[in-house]
């Protein structure tokens, strides 16, 4: 197959935007013919796709919009891209692959202008995300009005996915279940195709080097935001530092942004010598290490990090939304999303009870062994039999 790929991001900001490259490396591994649109301003040299490198300037949450420059750079550059294909032999584009609306401009003038199918891969549930953000009352009056303006946006995205892509993949079930609820697409069109364990994100040799055997030591990890739940777990450790467990101590490692309201939040709580904050960090280190992994998120899809500390062997509870209760399955590894009390009660159990505490590792193992599948394999099996069935 020939697949044509867009990445106009200029730097990586996230898992999933490594985790796309390394996808397009392995499609094109594998002996498809692949290529992907980058920005030369991001520094990457591919190992086995082409590249074709167009500079595009933008500002993140700028104006105009980066989706509205990348269709406008592509646009532009249309021939240059064209030939660029065309001097490898394809003479057709078998699948245009995206993760993400990002790209959904480009794709769709790319679909218009060579006719190839868009393989769009839906990553996030912006529309219920924003509701939870909104009900949870962590949003500023700026935050929350910006909110409403982008629903209406973000919901046209949706029906525009679901109108021109040919093939749409999501990471959980219930994602999938509400988008063809909001935009009337036909499930014949939609695959689910979760985040997988294996390399080079996940490493041979971290495999399963975590051996605690008692709590005291908790990791987490992501961004120091209301989003993701931190607050609550702060909160959490400030009610157990009260009933006596002040050994506690909690590894925060994310991007330093949004910190004053973090800081000012643990030296209200009493927790200054509980918790550390390390920064944007390797993690496999601190899931080796460290005696759990809390994830307290209030939205999120299938998340990397909660991959990778099973890679590890690392115990995790999480919030049960999004797509963690299909990763994690079992009622003892997830908890109400927004809970202080029961994120409270999770960490005393693994704390007091080494019988628990030794259960949510067996049940992390069993999940582990779930998700170490060909990922890329299914992304290219999805593709194939989107081609037989034309």
């Amino acid at each position: 197959m020939t697949i044509l790929g867009i990445f106009l991001n200029n730097q990586f900001r996230t898992g999933g935007n490594r985790r796309y490259l390394e996808l397009m490396e392995d499609l094109a591994r594998r002996g498809n013919t692949v290529f992907v649109i980058m920005n030369s301003v991001l520094e990457y040299t591919p190992r086995y796709f082409g590249k074709i490198a167009l500079p595009v300037k933008y500002k993140r949450r700028g104006f105009p919009p980066a989706s509205y420059l990348f269709k406008k750079h592509i646009k532009k550059n249309l021939q240059m891209i064209l030939a660029a294909i065309a001097e490898s032999g394809p003479n057709r584009v078998d699948f245009i692959h995206i993760h993400g609306d990002t790209h959904l401009k480009a794709a769709l003038f790319l679909r218009k202008k060579t006719a190839s199918p868009i393989f769009y891969a839906f990553r996030a549930n912006d529309i219920d995300r924003a509701h939870i953000m909104r009900s949870s009352g962590a949003l500023t009056f700026k935050e929350y009005i910006f909110s409403l303006l982008y629903e209406p946006i973000n919901r046209c995205r949706e029906k525009k996915a679901a109108r021109y892509a040919h093939l749409i993949t999501f990471q959980n079930t219930p994602d999938r279940d509400r988008f063809l609820a909001r935009t009337g697409c036909a499930v014949s069109k939609t695959v689910i195709i979760p985040g997988n364990i294996g390399p080079p994100r996940c490493a041979p040799e971290w495999e399963n080097r975590n051996t605690s055997r008692k709590a005291e030591k908790i990791v987490y990890i992501g961004s120091l935001s209301a989003s993701k739940g931190l607050w609550e777990l702060l909160r959490a450790l400030g009610q157990l530092k009260k009933k006596g467990y002040d050994f506690l101590r909690c590894h925060v490692l994310g991007r330093p942004e949004n910190t004053e309201p973090v800081l000012r939040l643990i030296k209200e709580l009493d927790i200054e010598d509980n918790i550390l904050i390390e920064g944007f960090k390797d993690p496999f280190p601190y899931l080796a290490e460290c005696d759990l992994m809390v994830y307290p998120t209030l939205y999120d899809a299938f998340p990397d990090t909660v991959l990778e500390a099973l890679h590890t062997g690392c115990p995790v509870i999480a919030s049960a939304v999004g797509g963690l209760p299909d990763l994690l399955a079992h009622p003892e590894l997830l908890f109400e999303s927004g809970s202080v009390q029961q994120i409270a009660d999770k960490i005393e159990k693994c704390i007091a009870d080494p019988n628990f505490y030794e259960g949510i590792r067996t049940l992390c193992k069993k999940r582990a062994a779930v998700y170490r599948f060909d990922w890329a394999g299914s992304f290219e099996t999805a593709m194939k039999l989107s081609i037989k069935e034309k």
